[in-house]
């Protein structure tokens, strides 16, 4: 099951917000959105709400992205695969998808990233630049890079 042309990538169901928010807990810990904050994206963007899934129905991962209050722009808040199905192309999957979906009015799209977080390499790969470094974004010891792609 190393083919990502298997894996369905589409809008996220009410029923599937649990293990969105088991996905989420799982790999990003202390620093994870809480469950609340998923049934709010839910309801606040649907469309930019993305889950992939196996033949099997089983959740691999997700995407959160969200227009912004400036037309021409929008923000990926998260991208999370499981751990067991990284690797199989789900993550560029899930952004190549979302990236798609939005309207030619939204001219970029920014991400940030942890400095060490090796997926910052794909989102390279994908057109994201980085801008520079914002220190402490998350609060003390918790810097961000500020990535764009400009469409």
């Amino acid at each position: 099951m190393n083919n990502p042309s298997i894996i369905s990538v589409e809008a996220a169901c009410k029923t599937q917000l649990p293990g969105i928010y088991r996905l989420e807990q799982g790999l990003f810990g202390d620093h994870a959105y809480p469950d609340f904050f998923f049934r709010q994206s839910f309801d606040c963007w649907p469309s930019g709400l993305l889950v992939a899934c196996d033949d099997t129905d089983r959740l691999l991962g997700y995407i959160l992205l969200a227009r912004s209050e400036q037309a021409d722009c929008a923000w990926i808040l998260s991208v999370a695969v499981d751990d067991a199905a990284q690797g199989r192309g789900i993550g560029s999957r899930l952004i190549t998808d979302a990236l798609s979906a939005l309207p030619d009015s939204v001219t970029q799209v920014k991400l940030t990233v942890a400095p060490e977080n090796p997926a910052r390499h794909l989102y390279a790969k994908l057109g994201f630049v980085e801008q520079g470094l914002e220190a402490d974004y998350f609060g003390p010891g918790e810097d961000r890079i500020l990535m764009i792609l400009h469409r």
